[in-house]
């Protein structure tokens, strides 16, 4: 922790998870869609599992944040101040885009615009401007069943919670594997298919702030199980590595990754998540055509993903954010 009380672990490891996701989709996912006109130097076949980097660190700040707020409204503010303005911009500026220079077999209309811009799309099966936004309707519900265990007073419950949360995941896992249906509404609004990436959030907040104990070790193992028992081998892997990081940095054993160009790229890893795909595969496909190698062109798509999700992060979240809360505080 630094003086101002913040974890900037966490920062550097939401921008090493979100710079993942991108070199994942830049080579490897770029190359299922459209393929590259030339080998790339490198490929990251994993880097989608930074996601799952990213719904422990939200399982952490989401259980963080209740324990500070006094309301309903606290908390509303406090995530749609952060969600909303940066999503706002990154949808219109990929919509444009899209609809002005249209990859092959994109085809966005305007009433799926404005769907989107609600960021509740996938209730309502309305495609995705841009599929990454996939995974906030998982980070929404998991805001909605935190939001309602608190409002009902059984956050403090957690211990009886979280077992009984993870029983139905696998519960969930092992119906459907045995054809029988479980409703897709069902299943996302309790977020069965990446509880146990949560609850490791949340039990690794509550490690740091109580400290250890049998029964966190007990839930910790059994989410590490979780995703043995509904994921394969790498994922696994890549999820036992995630919770080695987390206890090393809640131990203060990650200091030395506290650099600031780390902790900057996780400060835009949001709008960088955003912005990052249709965009990128864009500029790798206009300039592949033009007879640049796979690699530069990656370069190219990369550096100029960065530069923009850093301006909407300077220009629009972050004062737009600030704003919000002000005035919500203010009243």
């Amino acid at each position: 922790m630094t003086k101002n009380n913040r974890f900037e672990e966490l920062d550097v490891f939401r921008g090493l998870a979100a710079l993942s996701v991108v070199l994942f989709h830049y080579t490897t996912r770029y190359d299922q869609v459209y393929q590259h006109t030339t080998p790339a130097a490198f490929s990251v076949p994993w880097g989608h599992l930074g996601v799952q980097f990213f719904f422990i660190i939200s399982g952490f700040v989401i259980f963080m944040t209740l324990e500070k707020c006094h309301s309903w409204k606290d908390f509303s503010v406090s995530r749609l101040s952060r969600l909303y303005p940066a999503y706002w911009a990154a949808v219109l500026l990929t919509f444009t885009i899209g609809y002005l220079f249209p990859l092959p077999d994109q085809n966005l209309t305007f009433s799926q615009l404005i769907v989107n811009l609600t960021m509740l799309q996938s209730f309502f099966y309305v495609p995705a401007v841009d599929g990454v936004y996939w995974s906030l309707a998982w980070e929404l519900n998991f805001y909605f069943v935190m939001l309602f265990l608190f409002l009902t007073s059984r956050i403090k419950m957690m211990n009886l919670i979280a077992p009984l949360w993870l029983s139905g995941m696998i519960i969930t896992y092992f119906l459907l594997a045995t054809n029988i249906d479980v409703p897709w509404r069902i299943q996302t609004f309790f977020v069965l298919q990446f509880t146990h990436l949560f609850i490791a959030g949340i039990y690794f907040y509550k490690w740091k702030q109580e400290g250890i104990s049998f029964y966190k070790l007990f839930i910790l193992l059994s989410c590490l199980a979780a995703e043995l028992i509904t994921g394969n081998i790498v994922s696994s892997a890549f999820s036992a590595s995630f919770f080695i990081l987390f206890s090393l940095a809640i131990n203060n054993k990650l200091n030395f990754i506290k650099k600031k160009p780390l902790i900057w790229l996780g400060s835009i890893s949001y709008t960088l998540y955003l912005v990052h795909q249709m965009i990128g595969f864009k500029i790798i496909y206009t300039l592949e055509k033009t007879g640049l190698t796979s690699s530069l062109s990656i370069f190219i798509a990369l550096i100029v993903s960065i530069c923009i999700a850093n301006i909407i992060s300077s220009t629009i979240e972050k004062p737009s954010m600030l704003l919000i809360r002000s005035i919500y505080n203010r009243k």
